[in-house]
């Protein structure tokens, strides 16, 4: 079964449950690796299209694993009944298309325990969004594999209030008054040592972690240090051209601000590398 490391990963995200269905299943390899590892009893295999459907229905039945995967025509979760699974993959697409998919099927996706998604783009809008809606990003991964960078992340539905941290009483007193809360969690939980929050670090914090992920971060994971590395040099590459020319336009001098900040979070982030040491 020719599973890439990066779906290997994916499949590694899920907590063992009775039945998960993967949205947009493509040749069907991860919910074969579920079954296979033991991970689910059960999963629904779903595609918008018949082709994808199709081999990974052959795939299946080459495997002998039809007994425990059924594979279902769906555009995003509409073919899926209230309570058929633990929770959703959703792989391999867009950022934009993974949030109308759990837009368009929030009921449904609300009462569910966990989801698995790794969005291929728009992934500081697809954090933001599960932050607004009080899901818990509580485990992520990045690999690197065939020159690109693949995050992704599981949440837990409706899990803000559900979890208890040991947290300090008295930064989290600061933390609330401030306002600072990443998907619901005071910010003591973030990687970084805060003493003092003030609004500004507040919105930093709240967009660090929704452009690189607040678990990566904490874990100071390796991969996201060198995807650290290589946009910055990559920035400040762009950066550098652009302050090359003579005279810049009112349009160049706001994208030399924008890469400032952008360069300046990432330094941010680069920080707890460096503390963990």
């Amino acid at each position: 079964m020719l599973l890439s490391d990066r779906m290997r990963a994916v499949a590694g995200l899920v907590q063992p449950c009775k039945s998960m269905a993967d949205i947009g299943c493509d040749h069907g390899y991860v919910a074969m690796e579920l079954v296979k590892s033991n991970v689910c009893r059960h999963v629904i295999a779903m595609d918008i299209n018949r082709g994808p459907l199709d081999r990974a229905k052959r795939n299946i039945a080459d495997f002998c694993l039809q007994d425990y995967i059924e594979t279902r025509l769906s555009d995003g979760v509409s073919a899926l009944r209230a309570g058929e699974v633990d929770g959703i993959i959703c792989a391999g697409m867009g950022g934009k298309l993974v949030i109308s998919i759990l837009e368009q099927g929030k009921k449904l996706v609300g009462e569910m325990q966990q989801i698995i998604l790794q969005p291929q783009s728009e992934l500081s809008e697809v954090r933001s969004y599960l932050r607004e809606k009080g899901y818990l990003i509580d485990r992520e991964d990045i690999i690197y594999e065939d020159g690109k960078y693949y995050p992704m992340m599981r949440a837990l539905p409706g899990a803000f209030g559900k979890l208890e941290w040991q947290i300090s009483g008295n930064l989290e007193q600061k933390c609330r008054k401030s306002g600072v809360y990443v998907n619901g969690i005071p910010a003591c939980r973030q990687p970084f040592d805060i003493s003092e929050v003030s609004k500004g670090e507040a919105q930093r914090l709240t967009r660090v972690h929704d452009t690189y992920g607040p678990c990566l971060l904490t874990m100071a994971h390796p991969v996201l240090k060198r995807y650290l590395l290589w946009q910055k040099a990559n920035l400040e590459n762009i950066r550098n051209n652009l302050l090359s020319q003579r005279q810049l336009t009112d349009r160049q001098q706001c994208r030399v601000e924008e890469l400032d900040e952008r360069l300046s979070d990432i330094v941010f982030c680069l920080y707890c590398y460096f503390k963990n040491r």
